[in-house]
């Protein structure tokens, strides 16, 4: 375009157009800054199209141009930034035919084009936030289902605990951590004693309100930094970051006393739990499935030992 404006005599408005070519090329040579190299494009656009309005372009045509700007601010800045936006550059586009027909600095024939351009680029703008409004909207129900399913996927959906899925992956994390930065952390493998009796004696639904206390007691008892996981059926997965095995055994103590002085209530039935929990320090020669199973081991232990206790090795 630079070129035929220069081929047709048109020199300044030769010299404009390679100016804002150079100015574009800036903008994406800006790998690293995307807002600011959209900001560049999308500014350079509405100085471009006011000196197009003004002067009329190449014989006339430069009022054409302005219904590209539409599309392209919503693209770069969204909704409610991009209808600010317009709504600037649509007072710049008036008072640049004022200024063109005020000062002689370019008439247009006929007298009735800068009217019919300014009606026809406000149709295109509102088709143009219409759109940006719907596939913003879309957008966002895409992201909240996707945020949803994600929730599914790492939650537990009857104790709201984080599942075994979420928990492997932070194991994972904190086995990097100790191998790398020497952080240590502690499990407790905990398991309902005698949780089949009490679902056969009182049925399921009291066995679900049972697991739903336990998960409050868990978030009661442990630290803030702690995670505790439904790991399967009525066995739960603690696990303790930057601590050691005489934290993790105060916690399991912790959660025996506070199960011992609250009770399960359901449908005017009523039943104290207890845990037997195995509790290790995890540790860099041990894989994690090692670490799991020798909590598990300690938990059994506990179990052959009479029950509603800690095991700790």
């Amino acid at each position: 375009m630079a070129s035929l404006a220069f081929i047709n005599s048109s020199y300044f408005l030769a010299c404009t157009l390679i100016v804002s070519s150079f100015v574009y090329l800036l903008a994406f040579s800006l790998n690293r800054g995307v807002d600011k190299s959209g900001a560049i494009i999308l500014y350079n656009l509405y100085a471009l199209m006011f000196y197009l309005v003004l002067t009329g372009g190449a014989q006339g045509t430069g009022p054409i141009w302005i219904f590209i700007v539409s599309p392209v601010a919503y693209s770069i800045r969204g909704l409610k930034k991009g209808t600010f936006d317009i709504a600037l550059f649509l007072f710049a586009v008036v008072l640049g035919f004022y200024c063109a027909d005020k000062f002689n600095i370019y008439n247009y024939n006929p007298e009735q084009l800068p009217l019919r351009v300014i009606l026809s680029f406000i149709i295109v703008a509102l088709l143009s936030g219409y759109y940006e409004y719907s596939r913003e909207k879309y957008s966002n129900k895409i992201l909240a289902l996707s945020l949803k399913n994600e929730h599914l996927a790492t939650i537990d959906p009857l104790t709201n605990l984080p599942n075994r899925r979420f928990t492997m992956d932070k194991l994972a994390t904190f086995k990097n951590e100790l191998s790398s930065k020497g952080i240590p952390f502690v499990l407790l493998l905990a398991d309902v004693d005698n949780f089949k009796k009490v679902n056969d004696e009182f049925g399921h639904d009291f066995g679900d309100q049972a697991l739903i206390h336990l998960a409050k007691i868990y978030q009661k008892n442990i630290p803030k930094n702690a995670i505790a996981s439904r790991w399967g059926g009525e066995e739960f997965l603690i696990i303790l970051p930057d601590s050691n095995l005489e934290k993790g055994i105060k916690v399991a103590e912790k959660i025996h006393s506070s199960l011992k002085s609250s009770q399960v209530e359901h449908q005017n039935n009523s039943v104290s739990l207890t845990l037997s929990i195995g509790v290790i320090s995890a540790a860099c020669g041990r894989s994690i499935d090692s670490d799991i199973k020798l909590a598990d081991e300690l938990l059994y232990k506990a179990k052959e030992q009479g029950k509603n206790r800690t095991c700790s090795s």
